[in-house]
């Protein structure tokens, strides 16, 4: 049985959580703040990054890896035509470039920080970010239900940043088509069963 070392907050955790609930494939995961998983995983990654991905003597450390892994055992997150398996996977660097940078800024400059302490110049940069990559998204969905033809890693990896647009108080009104497309993947049951974001930023422990 496939065994994943990751912790509850992380978007890129969340993302495989989700890819395995969808594909169907049984996964023990393994407590974030248990002593013995974390010698564990400390053992398996020089960067001590998660999520960890173990499949007998096989060592993943990379989400997007990982997430294509879990279609080659299901075949069901990746399109067959080859120009949409690339557009895909530009979709998925671009959710985790301006979108997933822009996000990690603010969250980086306010967990674990007094409010009043806050560096408010680096949270509205980040901000700033995470707005400006939105309307491509907007426009990309006008006419698609799903980032490509169908349901797929490219919705997977996506949607955990956009999840965090409260957090940027951003209005979801303004992008239409990003809002029907995040209620839509928010009512997924695989999606809802790996969710877990903390209400407030500064509960999110840190590193």
């Amino acid at each position: 049985m496939i065994r994943l070392y990751d912790k509850p907050e992380c978007p890129f955790c969340y993302r495989v959580r989700t890819a395995l609930g969808f594909a169907g494939v049984d996964f023990e995961r393994r407590p974030h703040d248990d002593p013995e998983a974390q010698r564990e995983w400390r053992a398996l990654t020089e960067a001590k990054t998660v999520p960890v991905m173990v499949d007998g003597d096989l060592v993943l450390t990379d989400s997007a890896v990982m997430l294509e892994y879990v279609h080659d055992r299901c075949g069901r997150l990746l399109p067959e035509d080859p120009v949409e398996r690339a557009r895909l996977r530009s979709l998925v660097q671009y959710a985790d470039r301006p979108l997933g940078q822009g996000s990690k800024e603010v969250v980086f400059a306010k967990r674990g920080v007094p409010e009043a302490d806050w560096d408010h110049e680096r949270i509205a940069a980040g901000a700033e970010r995470f707005v400006a990559a939105l309307p491509l998204l907007d426009e990309r969905l006008a006419d698609h239900e799903y980032l490509v033809d169908d349901y797929s890693v490219a919705d997977i990896a996506t949607w955990p940043w956009i999840s965090r647009f409260e957090w940027q108080t951003i209005d979801l009104n303004d992008y239409p088509n990003v809002k029907r497309w995040y209620l839509a993947i928010a009512g997924r049951p695989a999606v809802q069963r790996g969710y877990h974001v903390p209400k407030k930023l500064q509960e999110i422990p840190m590193p």
